[in-house]
């Protein structure tokens, strides 16, 4: 039996015109039958609070791997700026004027 027809019958049972002709064991029993649909109840709520963890710790491990990768992928961008910028320092250098000898002898070499 559901929980919803649980209480449709206990509603019918304490609605009804004899309710003050229903015996101890028939209350015991409503009694047993709505602890039994609670307990049902709750742990349905259990179960279904567990699996929502899980999938949000599923979630979490996403995240946590998603960002490893960008702060890896800004590492390696930094990194290429870096070298980028060395690299344009060296280009943007003044030549160092040459003695006659030493471009004589850069030019024999070649």
């Amino acid at each position: 039996m559901t929980v919803g027809e649980l209480l449709q019958t206990v509603e019918r049972q304490l609605e009804e015109p004899d309710v003050d002709g229903l015996s101890v064991t028939d209350l015991v029993h409503l009694e047993n039958q709505l602890q039994s649909a609670l307990m049902q109840a709750r742990s349905q709520k259990t179960h279904l609070m567990v699996e929502y963890i899980k999938s949000l710790q599923e979630k979490e491990k996403l995240l946590k791997e998603e960002n490893k990768l960008l702060e890896d992928r800004i590492a390696v961008i930094k990194k290429n700026r870096e070298v980028n910028g060395m690299a344009s320092n060296f280009t943007n250098l003044a030549p160092v004027p040459m003695i006659r000898g030493q471009q004589r002898a850069t030019l024999n070499f070649l």
